[in-house]
């Protein structure tokens, strides 16, 4: 399980940066604009997207003691800090993605093998108790990345603008 992991993580990391590259060439006005996606527009999937993993990352922090965690500003902040300093603010929202993406992939590589058939116990955003086998909620992680690349790939399809960033097989040799 951990080298399937490892491997999603390392994709993750670079369909992700490959969406970014896209995104940077991508028109101002279409990022921002309200294309009717639930968190509305191409910049608001990707602060989506960049706050989830924080909030992940901080939820592993408290599964026990991981160094690459607890070495991390992006675990010891308190997550509205880093929700309101990066938001609406592209470059830095970006950096963040990247930054909470490269931990991830740490995270994965540094995670004992016996952690992850573990049981893990956390509470949804919305307070509701929850438990969850470890390497799920792993999965769940880039599995979500993998949803809004696709959503964010729709919508510049249907806006004329290409890109191609979503096939595993492109990234891993």
């Amino acid at each position: 399980m951990k080298q399937v992991l490892q491997r999603m993580a390392e994709y993750n990391a670079k369909a992700m940066e490959a969406m970014l590259g896209v995104l940077e060439k991508a028109p101002a006005d279409l990022r921002g604009k309200d294309v009717g996606a639930y968190f509305k527009s191409i910049d608001g999937i990707v602060e989506h997207m960049a706050w989830a993993i924080v909030l992940w990352l901080k939820r592993y922090a408290s599964f026990g003691s991981y160094p690459c965690l607890q070495a991390s500003e992006l675990v010891t902040r308190p997550l509205d800090a880093i929700r309101d300093e990066f938001k609406g603010n592209r470059v830095k929202t970006a950096a963040l993605l990247r930054d909470a993406g490269a931990l991830l992939g740490y995270f994965v590589d540094e995670l004992p093998d016996q952690e992850f058939d573990r049981r893990v116990q956390y509470k949804t955003t919305d307070g509701q108790p929850f438990e969850r086998t470890f390497w799920h909620t792993i999965m769940q992680v880039l599995n979500h990345g993998t949803h809004h690349r696709g959503e964010i790939s729709a919508i510049l399809d249907m806006n004329g603008v290409s890109n191609d960033f979503n096939s595993f097989t492109t990234y891993m040799l």
